[in-house]
């Protein structure tokens, strides 16, 4: 486990070679017995934290951690479960283990949803990887809050809406169907959240997980210690594959009109 930088860029690769062990790690298939299952306990880590008992959402260390500090949130005890199952059980335990890391530069906070979204294991999860420096692409994106801030009123399709949220398809989304979810209070990070806050966005989690589509990226993008950026949930189907054209240019070709995205995830 270490960290190199690109020789032109100068961008930061985290290197993890360890990880190449872990079961599905190159996307084939497994049926080994479940190490998130109840009764399985021992194939973890030791636990960090447990919500209910029995459990029903519980964290423990990463046993293949991209960085040191790395955790699993297991989001469900039953093996076919879903995040809905425990969406604020789930949530509160996001906010829990992300406000642990509060001495790093950055948490990224996030979900692999299925074998095209990176997960190596069935079993609902997302993980939580502290890093010492700060992304390039949260970096990318402070620069647009240099004037005012644009996440304020976000351009883009509305497809649900509560006291403290906005669930919406973005105006000029990169991907098809993808979707934000952002704070209506201007708020730089999670761990700012307060309790209502922390319970639509379990509301709204949890329709994501029933709208969406067999693979699906979600991420946490924040913005600590950045009082002038507002932070928001990127949600990212995986229908598509990146090609030549995004893997060459970092420029991305959208295929799925966003007000149709928003019309359908609406309706479905």
């Amino acid at each position: 486990m270490g960290f190199r930088n690109n020789l032109l860029t100068g961008e930061p690769i985290v290197f993890a070679p360890e990880r190449a062990a872990r079961r599905s790690a190159f996307g084939e298939a497994s049926d080994e017995r479940c190490p998130f299952c109840p009764g399985n306990e021992s194939d973890t880590p030791p636990e960090i934290a447990r919500i209910g008992e029995p459990w029903r959402v519980r964290a423990f260390p990463n046993k293949y951690p991209p960085t040191e500090g790395s955790e699993v949130i297991v989001e469900s005890s039953r093996h076919d479960g879903a995040f809905h199952d425990h969406p604020e059980d789930a949530v509160r335990m996001y906010a829990d283990r992300y406000r642990a890391h509060g001495d790093a530069a950055y948490v990224a906070l996030f979900k692999n949803e299925g074998v095209r979204a990176g997960a190596s294991i069935a079993h609902v999860h997302s993980q939580l990887v502290p890093l010492p420096f700060v992304p390039p692409r949260i970096e990318h994106e402070l620069r647009g809050f240099a004037s005012h801030c644009p996440m304020c009123d976000p351009p883009g399709h509305a497809i649900r809406e509560t006291d403290t949220m906005r669930w919406l398809a973005p105006d000029a989304s990169s991907f098809a169907y993808q979707q934000w979810i952002v704070p209506k209070r201007h708020v730089c990070d999670f761990s700012s959240f307060d309790d209502d806050e922390l319970r639509d966005l379990a509301v709204l989690l949890g329709d994501v997980s029933r709208k969406a589509f067999a693979d699906f990226n979600w991420m946490f993008v924040n913005f600590p210690r950045h009082d002038e950026a507002h932070c928001y949930i990127d949600v990212v189907p995986r229908l598509t594959a990146l090609a030549g054209l995004e893997l060459g240019t970092g420029t991305f070709v959208e295929i799925i009109d966003p007000a149709a995205a928003a019309r359908r995830l609406r309706e479905t």
